[in-house]
Formats: C-alpha cells, sequence, structure tokens
C-alpha cells in the first residue's frame, strides 16, 4: 500500500475514484507507477500549486546549487518557519543516507561523519547545513532537509534538493610592487579564495629577514558564491632585501597550499665599494689593475678614480669598473667613488703594496769607546731585507761580537758590538727578493765624540751666560731709571766748552742756611774741582738717557750764575731743588 501526502483541502473523490481505478483494472506494478506520476501532475494543476515548495503550509528557501573550495568549508543555507529539530539527507532513489542528525549522530553516513552541523536557530527558522573540509568525493552530491521528523504532520521535501558544486583548491596569489626605493614602504598582498565565510584559512608569511616591525591587514570580498580573503603587509624597504624572496602559504584544515615566490627589487645607491686588485703586490716602478665593485641598484654607470702620490691627488673619471694604473711608486693609495642613478658611494683609501730594493738609511753609524765598537746599520726595504756585516775583509763575525736586529713596518735595523781597534773598517749589506745595497760605516772615536760634545755644551753655556747678564743689567737700568722730567741739583754735570773728552763735575751746592761765605769762596764759582773718581763715573755713563735732560738743565743754571757773579760778585743758591741723588744716575 502506498501513501501519498496531500494537502487537508484534498478533493476526497479524486483519491476514491483513483483507487477503484486500480481495483477495477488490476493495474500491473508499471501502469501503477506511471498512473501515479500523470495523477500528480494532474492533481499539480487541478490545485494549482507544487507539492515541491509547498506541503502542510511548510514553506522552506534553500538554494538549488552551492560551490565548495576543497579542502574549505561549504555552507548551504536553509530558511524556513520555527521549529524542533531537522535532519539533512543526502538525496538517493532507493534508501535514505543521513548527513546530519544532531540526534542520532551514529547514523550519519561515514562519509559525512565529524564533518557536519547545523548553524543558526532553530527557533528563529535557520535550517542551514555546513560541511567542513570539502572533499573532492563530495561534488555533485544532492542533499534535502526533513523538519521536525517525529512530528505526525511532517513531511519530506525530498523534491526541493541543493547540489553540491566541489572546484579544486587553488594556491595563493602574492602580489608586490615591482620596484621599492630603499626607505620606502612596501606593500604585499597575500589572496586566497574559499568557501567558508565563517573560517577563513589562515595565510603565513615568509618574508626577509630585514623586514622588520611590519603590519598586516586581513578582509574578505564575496565573489559568486565565494569568498576571497586578502591579507596586506606592509613595513620599510631596506637595501638588504634586494633579491630577497618572498611568499606566502594558506593553511586549511587538512592541508597547507603556497604561492609562488616573489623576488624583491630594492633600488638604492652604492653602499658598499671595495677595491678589488688583479694581483696582491706590486714592484715599485710597475703597473698594476684595480676593479672597483659596488653594492648598489641598478649597477653604477660612472666610477672617478682618485690617486695619491707623494701628498698629490690625482683625479680620473671612467665607464669602467676595472682601471690599470701604471709606474707605481711606493706609498701609493687609490681611492674609488661609483656613481648610479640614485646616488654615490666610495671606498676606503686602498694602500698598495709596493715592493722595493733594499735601501741603507743614512742614520747607519759606528762608534768606538775604547777598544768596544759599536755598529748600527738601519735598512728600509719591501719585502724585509737580511743584514750581512763585514769587518776588515772578513764577513764572518768575530766570536767576540754579539749581534741583533729589530724589525718596524719596513725598516730593519741590525746592531753589532765587539772589541775592535780604531782602524778597523766595517761595511753592511743589506738583500732581499729584489736586490741588495752596501755602505761602508766610518768609525768614530770617543776621544773626538767626547771634544765635539765639550765645545758644543761649551758654546751653549757661553751664550746663556751672555743673555743671563744682558738680563740683569737691563732689568737693573729699568728699576733705578728716575721718572721723566725730574732734576737732581745735587751734584753737576756739565761738559766743558772747546773738549769733547772730558766731564767735569761742579761740587756740591746745599740749600743750607749755616753754610759760611768761607766755604763757598774756596770754591771756584767758574770752574769746580774735578774729581777724578766722578770723572770715570760720569765718563762711563755720559750718554745714558737719564742724564741727557739733566745736561741741558744744569748748563743753563751754570750760565744764569756765571753771569750773576760777574755782576754782582756775589754767591747766591741756585732756586731750584731736586729729589734725586747724584748717584742714581751715575749708577744708571
Amino acid at each position: 500500500m502506498y501513501r501519498i501526502y496531500t494537502t487537508q483541502n484534498h478533493n476526497n473523490l479524486t483519491l476514491v475514484t483513483l483507487l477503484q481505478l486500480f481495483q477495477t483494472e488490476r493495474c500491473t506494478a508499471t501502469t501503477f507507477f506511471m498512473g501515479t506520476a500523470r495523477l500528480l501532475k494532474l492533481l499539480s494543476l487541478f490545485m494549482g500549486f507544487s507539492v515541491l515548495q509547498q506541503v502542510r503550509g511548510w514553506v522552506i528557501s534553500v538554494p538549488k546549487t552551492v560551490t565548495a573550495v576543497e579542502g574549505s568549508c561549504v555552507v548551504v543555507p536553509c530558511q524556513t518557519q520555527p521549529h524542533s529539530r531537522v535532519i539533512w539527507y543526502k538525496y538517493h532513489n532507493t534508501v535514505y543516507p543521513v548527513v546530519y542528525d544532531g540526534h542520532s549522530p551514529h547514523k550519519v553516513e561515514d562519509q559525512f561523519e565529524g564533518r557536519t552541523s547545523v548553524v543558526g536557530k532553530a527557533t528563529e527558522g535557520n535550517c542551514t547545513l555546513k560541511i567542513n573540509d570539502v572533499r573532492s568525493a563530495d561534488n555533485n552530491i544532492k542533499v534535502y532537509v526533513w523538519i521536525n521528523p517525529d512530528s505526525k504532520s511532517t513531511q519530506k521535501f525530498h523534491h526541493q534538493t541543493v547540489t553540491i558544486s566541489v572546484i579544486e583548491r587553488k594556491a595563493p596569489t602574492i602580489s608586490i610592487q615591482e620596484q621599492i626605493m630603499d626607505g620606502d614602504i612596501l606593500q604585499a598582498n597575500c589572496s586566497i579564495i574559499h568557501s567558508c565565510p565563517s573560517s577563513p584559512p589562515s595565510l603565513l608569511w615568509s618574508k626577509s629577514q630585514f623586514l622588520k616591525n611590519s603590519t598586516v591587514k586581513a578582509f574578505s570580498q564575496e565573489m559568486q558564491g565565494q569568498w576571497l580573503y586578502t591579507e596586506t603587509l606592509q613595513g620599510l624597504a631596506m637595501y638588504e632585501m634586494h633579491r630577497s624572496n618572498m611568499m606566502c602559504s594558506a593553511q586549511f584544515s587538512s592541508f597547507t597550499t603556497k604561492s609562488q615566490q616573489k623576488t624583491l627589487d630594492i633600488l638604492y645607491k652604492p653602499v658598499t665599494v671595495t677595491l678589488m686588485l688583479a694581483k696582491k703586490a706590486v714592484t715599485e716602478g710597475g703597473s698594476i689593475t684595480v676593479e672597483c665593485a659596488a653594492n648598489c641598484n641598478p649597477p653604477p654607470h660612472t666610477y672617478t678614480w682618485l690617486k695619491r702620490e707623494m701628498g698629490q691627488i690625482t683625479k680620473i673619471t671612467s665607464t669602467l669598473s676595472r682601471k690599470p694604473f701604471i709606474n707605481i711608486t711606493r706609498d701609493t693609495f687609490i681611492l674609488c667613488i661609483a656613481h648610479n642613478d640614485i646616488g654615490e658611494g666610495q671606498s676606503d683609501w686602498l694602500d698598495l703594496d709596493v715592493q722595493y730594493a733594499p735601501v741603507i738609511l743614512p742614520k747607519s753609524y759606528c762608534h768606538l769607546t775604547g777598544e768596544v765598537l759599536k755598529c748600527v746599520c738601519q735598512v728600509e726595504a719591501h719585502p724585509d731585507a737580511v743584514i750581512h756585516w763585514t769587518i776588515d775583509g772578513n764577513d764572518t763575525l768575530p766570536s767576540s761580537f754579539s749581534a741583533f736586529s729589530t724589525n718596524q713596518t719596513h725598516v730593519l735595523s741590525g746592531v753589532i758590538s765587539g772589541q775592535a781597534q780604531s782602524h778597523s773598517k766595517v761595511s753592511c749589506t743589506a738583500t732581499n727578493t729584489l736586490g741588495n745595497s752596501t755602505k761602508k760605516l766610518s768609525v768614530n772615536s770617543s776621544e773626538t765624540s767626547f771634544l765635539s760634545t765639550w765645545l758644543t755644551v761649551s758654546i751653549i753655556l757661553g751664550f746663556a751666560v751672555l743673555f743671563g747678564c744682558t738680563v740683569l743689567i737691563f732689568r737693573k737700568c729699568s728699576r733705578d731709571r728716575p721718572p721723566p722730567g725730574s732734576v737732581c741739583n745735587n751734584t753737576i754735570l756739565s761738559r766743558p766748552q772747546g773738549s769733547s773728552d772730558s766731564v767735569q763735575l761742579q761740587s756740591p751746592i746745599y740749600n743750607n742756611p749755616q753754610r759760611s761765605e768761607e766755604d763757598d769762596s774756596q770754591s771756584s764759582p767758574y770752574r769746580p774741582e774735578s774729581n777724578p773718581e766722578v770723572e770715570s763715573r760720569v765718563s762711563d755713563v755720559y750718554d745714558n738717557d737719564c742724564v741727557t735732560d739733566f745736561h741741558l738743565i744744569r748748563a743753563q743754571q751754570l750760565h744764569s750764575k756765571e753771569t750773576a757773579h760777574l755782576r754782582e760778585g756775589q754767591k747766591q743758591s741756585l732756586d731750584k731743588t731736586v729729589d734725586c741723588n747724584t748717584d742714581v744716575y751715575l749708577n744708571c
């Protein structure tokens, strides 16, 4: 007996007529099913609605197809009236495979076990199905929902199915700027297509270690039933990141897919410039080729070469990274400046390894103290030289001699000492791979050396004593000299008329009221008696500046006094007094 579910307003006459038709004609099973299908079609037209969409007043809203991405989840939207329970089935002609049953999970088919759930609230009529970890075997299956299966009024919606279309998973795509300037912001995008908006896959970045303090922003976009999930990474571009690779990977629940690698193209000026030599050493006067290697992007288009010799710098501009230099001398330095479209950078000064034959320096000597001879031979050479000694034509040093050497940068000092005679002949020879040099050393005895030393010290001491005396005399004269304009009246210095070789000193005249006329008459008013001691002292200081003004003033006073004696015959004292003593001027 077959049951056919219809609406409550179904016409009983139609059902009775159908049963009588089956009983009367005794149709075969094939005829029965054909008639049933034809009858349902007629009933549909008769009642004016589709039994696939409305049964006993239940209305559901589901799509016809959904697209799922392999490895992602898929959501089958379903909306109906508030309910208590739903069961989802996989459509089959004869059996009813369960896709989801919340009350009896053990009834779920092995294909869907642990992968299905119903999201949303039943009280709101949400019957949406979610299938996790979509597989390729899920492609083209049809599912349908059964609302309230425990109720007598329940109906099956097996004719309203949803087809699940599974597409092959794709690797995430990555995009980066083609060229980035050093110091600018780097931006990279990684995108993945999925079908699970509630649980998008995780994106992982594989980036340069020099990309620090980067930030990531994420957003999703719906695309024809699928979702595009994108993460944008931003950070500061640095020249160390040039030619490094970046990629991203999408991690789903059961597998991971990787994007293609992207190589960064960072533009930057020359940051390290290095000079490289075709050969490490060069012989003095020879030639050498130097290569200028610059770490930059784009490559340099111009090179500036600087060559420094003997303090002089020569500048050369070229487009080639290799430059030959000829006629190299010792103490030669090379520098390179590389230029590209972003900027420029320079190398350090390169000190060329210039090799040369030995040269014996003038500092070499021999010194004989008593019977002990000491000789020093200083040699400049590169590579380092070896010193050989010869004494009186003998290349082998006597057993009484000791020898040692000290080596500084390219300068070797050889020392020998031992008993020898003053007439010994000594020479030293320096040899390296580029040549040799020989020099005869003169022997200086200790007597000659002592005499020259004593003579030098004596001269220096003589100059020192002379200088000290000069300083003392100058300081004494400066201290004893009277102030300008002062006049002494204690002693009158005058140069007699008509004589240029003697100086006479007039007797002192004091402004003393107790002085007798007899004392005054003993001295001539016209020519005072000379004092040899005073004359000698005056003669020594005749040209002293401190007496010059005194002579002029005293000459005028003497002239006035002589005129007064002739006119009156009397003595009179001088009108002026002074504050200083004549000895001061004599000491000057």
